[in-house]
C-alpha cells in the first residue's frame, strides 16, 4: 500500500473527468429520465442554476427536493474542488521543494527565473554542458544564455539532479491536471444545466443539444446550444 498521502487526490480527478467525458459522448436524451418538473419552472432559470451549483438546478425542477441527479452533481462538483485545491497545495510544495534543491545542490540563483531555466536544470548536469550542447547543435542564439553567472549552475551529485527532476516533473504533471480539472468544473456545470433546462421546458421550444470534439492541444472540446 502507497505511503503517500496525496495519492488519492491525484488519482481522484481521472476517474471523474471519464464520467464526465463519458456523460458528455452520450445524447442528452439518452439520460436517464428525470422527475416530472412544475408547471410554473423556468428552463432558463434552471440552467443558470446549475451554472451556479451544479445540482441547483435539478432541485429546483424537482420541486425543491434533492433528486439522485442532483446529488450527484453536487457530489462530483464538491469532488473535483478538492482535488484541485489539493493539486495546488502539493504542487507549490513540490516547487518549494525543487528550487531549495537546485539552490542547495547545484549553487543556482533560482529567484526570479522563468520555467524555461528550470527546465534546462532538469536537462543538463550544469551550465558548461549547457553550453557544450548548444554548440555542437548550432543553435548560436541560445550559447549566450549561460554568459551570465545568475545563470549558471553544475549539480554536485547525480542522485541530487535525478531527484530534482522527479520533482519537477510531478510538479508540472499537476499543473497540466489542473487545466482538466478546471475544465471538468466548467463541462459538469453546462452537462446539469443542460439536462436541468431540458427538464424544466415542458414545451417543445427548449431545445438542448451538446456535443464533444476530438481533443485540441491535449483539450477537449465541448460544444454546447441551449435555446429557451
Amino acid at each position: 500500500m502507497s505511503n503517500d498521502p496525496f495519492a488519492r487526490v491525484r488519482n481522484t480527478p481521472l476517474v471523474l473527468v471519464a464520467v464526465l467525458f463519458l456523460a458528455l459522448s452520450l445524447p442528452v436524451s439518452a439520460q436517464t429520465a428525470p422527475p416530472q418538473p412544475e408547471a410554473d419552472r423556468s428552463a432558463g432559470k434552471a440552467f443558470g442554476m446549475s451554472l451556479l451549483l451544479p445540482g441547483l438546478g435539478h432541485r429546483y425542477v424537482n420541486r425543491n427536493q434533492w433528486s439522485g441527479w442532483a446529488k450527484t452533481y453536487t457530489a462530483a462538483d464538491a469532488a473535483l474542488w478538492l482535488s484541485l485545491i489539493g493539486g495546488e497545495w502539493r504542487q507549490d510544495h513540490l516547487i518549494q521543494s525543487y528550487t531549495t534543491l537546485a539552490r542547495g545542490s547545484a549553487s543556482a540563483v533560482v529567484d526570479g527565473k522563468d520555467r524555461t531555466f528550470f527546465l534546462n536544470l532538469a536537462s543538463f548536469e550544469s551550465s558548461e554542458e549547457y553550453r557544450e550542447t548548444m554548440l555542437r547543435n548550432r543553435a548560436w542564439d541560445q550559447i549566450d544564455y549561460v554568459d551570465d553567472p545568475s545563470f549558471q549552475w553544475e549539480w554536485q551529485s547525480e542522485e541530487d539532479f535525478s531527484r530534482y527532476r522527479d520533482l519537477r516533473d510531478d510538479a508540472e504533471s499537476l499543473r497540466r491536471r489542473r487545466s482538466i480539472l478546471i475544465a471538468s468544473l466548467v463541462a459538469n456545470r453546462l452537462i446539469s444545466g443542460a439536462i436541468a433546462a431540458r427538464s424544466a421546458g415542458r414545451s417543445r421550444r427548449a431545445q438542448v443539444t451538446a456535443s464533444l470534439a476530438p481533443p485540441v492541444d491535449a483539450m477537449p472540446v465541448l460544444s454546447l446550444n441551449v435555446r429557451f
